[in-house]
């Protein structure tokens, strides 16, 4: 079988196989969408890779060596690739500044607990093209010591432009002006829920992103505690039919 066409099998089944490391690699299709040309603070802070924004909005210390990874990774995966990266090869993009993904429970959220015990999961690197974003990877830290970092997977969703949109929004919050908040990217997979999550010292801004099904509001900036109150029923919906 022809290369493209194991690729476009990898796709039809949302998931590729990387030759060179023999890993299963999950991978989803984004639609392509114009984006603002605007250079936002945190955009230019994920170019630069600084740890400080003009809007306070911190990236997390990520284990060294994330992008030379990625760029490895791309080379044992067909150029083909690229019609899902908005038509680009990856030495046409920059690789930006990490933030690290969080996944809560649904029994948690059913007890009516969200931030406390979401659990640290993969690294995410931003793909841009000029100002664009255009996909994400996302790298795995070694479990034993936390700073080996391995490929896990290319998401090509909208989830990086809708990134995008959420941290211009934050940067207007007036919360941003009194202190430091860090990046993260929060998740509930049962209950199809995924935020931009801003951890500061004293509180939490919870932006989630859509699609939301008129759950909640995308884009819209909550409290940990007005957000509990929209995901613990769901997740006790949920609960109650089976879903783990």
């Amino acid at each position: 079988m022809r290369q493209l066409e194991r690729d476009e099998l990898a796709v039809q089944s949302n998931f590729i196989h990387n030759p060179s490391n023999e890993q299963v690699i999950e991978f989803r299709v984004k639609i392509t969408l114009a984006m603002n040309p605007k250079l936002l603070p945190g955009l230019a802070l994920v170019l630069s890779g600084s740890l400080n924004c003009p809007a306070a909005i911190l990236y997390p210390e990520a284990p060294d060596g994330g992008q030379q990874v990625i760029r490895e990774a791309f080379q044992g995966l067909s150029r083909s690739i690229s019609r899902y990266l908005g038509g680009f090869q990856i030495e046409d993009l920059t690789i930006a500044h990490p933030f690290r993904d969080y996944s809560v429970g649904l029994t948690n959220l059913a007890s009516g607990q969200l931030l406390p015990p979401a659990r640290a999961g993969t690294w995410r690197y931003l793909l841009l093209h000029g100002t664009s974003a255009v996909g994400a990877a996302e790298l795995m830290a070694d479990p034993t010591n936390g700073t080996a970092l391995k490929f896990a997977g290319l998401d090509t969703t909208d989830f990086s432009r809708e990134t995008q949109e959420a941290l211009q929004r934050a940067e207007q919050l007036p919360q941003i002006k009194k202190q430091d908040y860090e990046l993260r990217r929060l998740d509930c997979p049962a209950i199809l829920f995924v935020a931009i999550w801003l951890h500061g010292k004293s509180d939490d801004i919870l932006i989630p992103l859509p699609p939301t099904w008129g759950r909640w509001n995308a884009y819209q900036p909550y409290s940990e505690t007005e957000l509990i109150k929209l995901l613990k029923p769901e997740a006790e919906k949920r609960l109650k039919a089976g879903a783990i």
